[in-house]
C-alpha cells in the first residue's frame, strides 16, 4: 500500500513537470508571433527593385580612373603664335600624281610626323587652332596645325591612315565642285564623312572650282564662297567658317564677303599675294593668316627650323 501510494506521488510530480514545459512551450510560441506580427514588413519585390536600381546606378557611374583625362590648357600674358603647315598631296606610288613640288613622298611625310611627335608637339584641330588664335590660351607652348589644300584622294589613302597611327589631326580644305564628279584623284564625299567622323579630320571651304579669287567680278566670288559654303554644311551637318584662297588670291571684296556669310578664319599661301611664310596670330588678321608651305624637297630638320621661333615666343609668353 506505501510503495503505490509513493508510485501515485511520483506520477503527480512528473505530470506537473510536463505541464510545466507545455506552458513554456506556448508562452515562448506566442512571444514569437507577436514579435514577428509588430515588426516593420520588408516587401521582397521592393527590397529587389532598390537592389537593381542601386547595382544599375554602380554600373552606370564610371570610376574616375576610367574618365576621360582632358587636357589643361595654358594661358599666356599675350596673343599665341600658331605656326600653320600647309599641304597638297602625300603618296606612296609614283604614278598616283604629277610629281610636282606639292607632291610629298609618304616616307618623308611620315619623318616629318615622327620629328613632331618627338619633340613633343601638340597637333591642334581646326577648333583648337580657333580657340589658340582669339584667345590667350594654349594646349603647349609647342603646338602645330596640319592644312591639307584641295581635296586629294591622298588624304584618305595615305594621309589619314599615318594620323590614326600617330593619333594626329589635320584640316582638309574641299574643292566642294570637284567631289563626286569623276574628277581624278578627288575625295569622295563618303571618303570626307569617315575621316570627319573619326575626328582626326575636319574640313573647310576651298571654293566650288579653285580661281584665284582675287580675279573675279564680285558676284562670281560670292558663287564661290557661298556654294562652297553649303555644300559643306549640308554634307558634313556643320556650320562652315573657315576658308583657304586658292593659290592665295583674294582681295578687299573677298575679304567683305567672306565676313558677311560667315567665314571667320582664312588661309594665305605663303609667297603669293604679299603672303610671307610665317608663325600666325591674331594681329595678321584672322582672315588673313600666314602658313608655311612643305614641298617635296622640305626635310623634317628644315620643318623644325620653321616653327621654332613661335616655339621660343610661345615659351616666353608664360
Amino acid at each position: 500500500m506505501k510503495k503505490r501510494v509513493q508510485r501515485n506521488k511520483k506520477r503527480i510530480r512528473w505530470a506537473s513537470v510536463l505541464t510545466v514545459f507545455v506552458l513554456l512551450i506556448g508562452i515562448i510560441a506566442i512571444a514569437f508571433a507577436a514579435v514577428h506580427l509588430l515588426s516593420p514588413k520588408v516587401n521582397t519585390s521592393q527590397k529587389s527593385s532598390q537592389t537593381s536600381r542601386q547595382e544599375k546606378t554602380k554600373s552606370t557611374v564610371p570610376s574616375s580612373s576610367s574618365q576621360p583625362k582632358e587636357t589643361k590648357w595654358l594661358t599666356g600674358t599675350n596673343e599665341n603664335q600658331l605656326p600653320i603647315l600647309m599641304f597638297h598631296y602625300v603618296t606612296s606610288r609614283a604614278d598616283q600624281l604629277p610629281q610636282d613640288s606639292n607632291n610629298i613622298n609618304i616616307v618623308t611625310f611620315e619623318n616629318e610626323l615622327k620629328a613632331l611627335k618627338s619633340q613633343g608637339y601638340t597637333i591642334v584641330s581646326g577648333t583648337d587652332a580657333q580657340k589658340i588664335l582669339t584667345t590667350k590660351e594654349k594646349p603647349s607652348d609647342k603646338m602645330v596645325w596640319l592644312t591639307f589644300d584641295d581635296g586629294s584622294v591622298t588624304m584618305y589613302t595615305d594621309i589619314f591612315p599615318l594620323l590614326k597611327k600617330y593619333n594626329m589631326h589635320a584640316t582638309n580644305f574641299i574643292i566642294t565642285g570637284f567631289v563626286n564628279k569623276a574628277q581624278g584623284g578627288i575625295l569622295s564625299w563618303e571618303q570626307i564623312k569617315e575621316m570627319k567622323a573619326s575626328g582626326l579630320v575636319d574640313f573647310g571651304s576651298h571654293t566650288v572650282s579653285h580661281p584665284d579669287l582675287g580675279t573675279q567680278t564680285l558676284e562670281a566670288q560670292r558663287t564661290e564662297l557661298e556654294q562652297s559654303k553649303a555644300d559643306l554644311d549640308k554634307n558634313l551637318n556643320q556650320q562652315t567658317n573657315m576658308i583657304c584662297y586658292p593659290a592665295g588670291g583674294y582681295n578687299q571684296n573677298t575679304l567683305s564677303l567672306s565676313t558677311e556669310l560667315g567665314y571667320k578664319f582664312g588661309l594665305l599661301d605663303p609667297g603669293r599675294n604679299g603672303a610671307v611664310a610665317q608663325a600666325a596670330k591674331e594681329s595678321d588678321g584672322l582672315l588673313t593668316l600666314p602658313r608655311f608651305r612643305m614641298m617635296s624637297s622640305t626635310t623634317a630638320e628644315e620643318m623644325m627650323q620653321m616653327i621654332q621661333p613661335a616655339t621660343d615666343y610661345n615659351e616666353k609668353n608664360k
